[in-house]
């Protein structure tokens, strides 16, 4: 009994060890104990293969056969059982049984090719050329907005600064107007002295000269030099350059005017040539003479008596006390008029001749004259210059960086 039994107990040996015993093995009694070390058992033991049957015929895969309790194999004609879901603690000790194909039938096989490294690089192309077109279209939209927005700005400064000029030229004309205008003042005051009138003999007024003297030129070349002109039309450009040419000349000629009278001896000259000049715009006349067969005149001052006779009073020069009674050239012939009679000169219109009498006057008068004409000449630049730019002064500045 007791060699009966040893075999059973190997079996339970192997079955709790988690060895199991195929449907190859042969009775109870050729079971061999496997070699310590899970050596693998010798080649005599390994089942022989299957030979196929006639005509190509495969033979369906023999399903596994579960074992019974203890190890043990059922046999062929035992009643079959669905197979049992094995829980971790009867899982095989075969690391090779997990490997094994399910029973039941033909397995699914999928062929799975990784071109997840093709994928990416094309992928990876195809970002870097957006992300290159990306910053390219920013890049240009960019310049377009910077040009675009620097040319703005750069406009916008340009219409600032000519509004900043426009009110410091105009500020400029204000403040020369006030030179100017004085200026005129005294040269109209200096022109009624020189014209004389009624009772009052042609003078030189010096104390206009002197004030004429202090004045200073309010208007240089720096004021609108190096200045923006945006926002000026041409024609007040063009006034701008005749207003400073007219007071360049007019300051220039003031200053020649005032040397001309200053000196004690000089005013002395010009205070003689005021008085030959206060008469020479008194009558004068020519007394008719025949001089080597030809009609001559001489000229002379003429004095009217009161009582109106016909007869006048005729003097050579204006310092002469000596004078000749003549009479009044009233027509006839000239030949009896010889060194008699006296016709009489149309004052008014010859100044510019009798004048010549006192040159030295006479061109303090001239110089004077042109002075005046050039101040009222740069009077009315003055007020057109004051209109257009006040028009740009009244603007207001846009905003720039």
């Amino acid at each position: 009994m007791a060699a009966a039994k040893k075999p059973r107990k190997i079996k339970d040996l192997k079955a709790r060890l988690g060895r199991t015993i195929t449907p190859e093995t042969k009775g109870d009694g050729d079971a061999t104990v496997p070699p310590p070390g899970g050596a693998a058992a010798p080649a005599e033991a390994k089942p022989k293969a299957a030979v196929p049957p006639p005509g190509g015929i495969v033979p369906p895969p023999a399903a596994a056969k579960p074992a019974a309790p203890g190890g043990i194999v059922a046999p062929p004609f035992a009643q079959k059982e669905e197979p049992k879901a094995a829980t971790p603690s009867q899982a095989p000790a075969d690391p090779f049984a997990a490997a094994q194909p399910a029973a039941g039938g033909p397995q699914e096989v999928r062929l799975v090719f990784d071109d997840s490294a093709v994928d990416d690089a094309e992928v990876g192309r195809k970002k870097k050329g957006r992300t290159m077109l990306v910053l390219g279209m920013g890049l240009f939209l960019g310049m377009l907005l910077g040009y675009g927005g620097g040319s703005v700005m750069n406009d916008r400064k340009t219409y600032n600064n000519a509004v900043r000029d426009g009110k410091d030229l105009y500020e400029a004309i204000r403040e020369s107007s006030n030179t100017i205008e004085e200026a005129q003042r005294l040269v109209d005051q200096s022109v009624t002295a020189a014209r004389g009138g009624p009772g009052k003999a042609p003078s030189v007024d010096y104390e206009a000269m002197e004030a004429l003297r202090g004045l200073e030129k309010p208007f240089e070349a720096n004021v609108f030099s190096r200045k923006n002109y945006f926002l000026f039309e041409p024609q007040t450009v063009d006034s701008m350059f005749e207003y400073y040419n007219n007071i360049n000349l007019i300051f220039s000629k003031i200053e020649g005017l005032v040397a001309s009278t200053s000196g004690d001896e000089r005013r002395e000259e010009l205070n003689d040539a005021a008085e030959a000049a206060g008469e020479a715009s008194a009558l004068t006349g020519c007394l008719v003479q025949i001089v080597e067969n030809r009609f001559t005149c001489s000229l002379g001052y003429v004095t009217i008596p009161e009582d109106g006779d016909g007869s006048i009073e005729l003097r050579p020069s204006r310092r002469s006390r000596r004078s000749a009674s003549k009479q009044l050239y009233t027509g006839g012939d000239l030949a009896e008029a010889d060194g008699e009679q006296v016709i009489l000169i149309n004052t008014e219109r010859s100044m510019g001749v009798l004048g010549e009498q006192a040159s030295l006057f006479a061109e303090y008068v001239r110089d004077v004259g042109q002075v005046k004409a050039l101040l009222d000449s740069t009077m009315e630049i003055q007020g057109r210059l004051e209109n257009s730019l006040g028009e740009i002064a009244a603007k207001e500045e846009v905003f720039a960086f």
